[in-house]
């Protein structure tokens, strides 16, 4: 039996995965801040014919994952697959106050940028930090964490700043490079990969790709191909590789 982890799961690119590693034919953890959310989510999928088991999961919260690491090594001894989909987009905020305070120089608030940098930078790390003796007893364990072309600096050339979704993205590749070169002993793959322009709350209705085109691009031109040397790689959806 092979077990994934998703973050962020009970909606959009999160449930996606959720649905698509369990039509593979894995024992899917599907994880939310709160409960209701996550069993609601996991419901849907059962309802599917899927394995779906929905757990808490707060991202901030490295006790949290601790616990959560020792409930799923209990269970069921390994972890073969850990998606780091939690995130945050302050341009999403209904406050234009909270967008300007993340995307205007004039009005850069440093929390604003240390709460995406938390999020979407280091917790997936310390995922690894805890899941990592877990996801060694896998025979081909593999890490992905969603990052974003915003994270790109090498073509950072247009005035879209959003310096605290953007900075944070970028310090994700560089946290995901740091993880692979460390834990690329015990045989674990970690990629980070551009789920490109996804329908999804946060990509919005305008968007190119619908999240199951997204996730089943990475699935079959990523996480299928790629081997312990290209881990710490940076992917687009499609399997080409995306520039720094």
């Amino acid at each position: 039996m092979n077990v994934a982890l998703v973050t962020g799961a009970y909606k959009g690119l999160g449930l996606e995965w959720c649905r698509q590693l369990g039509r593979d034919g894995y024992t899917v953890v599907l994880t939310a801040r709160r409960m209701e959310k996550a069993a609601a989510a996991a419901q849907q999928l059962v309802d599917e014919g899927l394995t779906v088991v929905p757990k808490v999961l707060d991202v901030v919260d490295e006790g949290n994952m601790a616990r959560l690491a020792t409930d799923i090594g209990g269970v069921y001894g390994k972890l073969d697959v850990l998606i780091n989909n939690a995130g945050i987009n302050a341009k999403d905020d209904p406050d234009p106050a909270v967008v300007a305070r993340n995307a205007k120089l004039s009005e850069l608030d440093p929390e604003q940028v240390l709460r995406h940098v938390r999020i979407n930078s280091v917790a997936p790390a310390l995922m690894v930090k805890h899941f990592r003796s877990l996801l060694a007893k896998a025979q081909r364990p593999l890490v992905v964490s969603i990052s974003s072309w915003l994270g790109s600096i090498s073509i950072k050339k247009t005035n879209l700043a959003n310096y605290s979704y953007s900075t944070s993205k970028a310090a994700l590749n560089m946290m995901n490079r740091a993880v692979a070169i460390e834990v690329k002993g015990d045989g674990i793959i970690a990629l980070v990969v551009n789920p490109g322009w996804v329908v999804t709350d946060m990509g919005g209705q305008r968007a190119t790709l619908t999240p199951e085109q997204s996730v089943r691009g990475v699935i079959d031109n990523v996480l299928r191909r790629v081997t312990i040397e290209d881990s710490g790689s940076f992917y687009q959806w499609d399997g080409t590789p995306h520039p720094w």
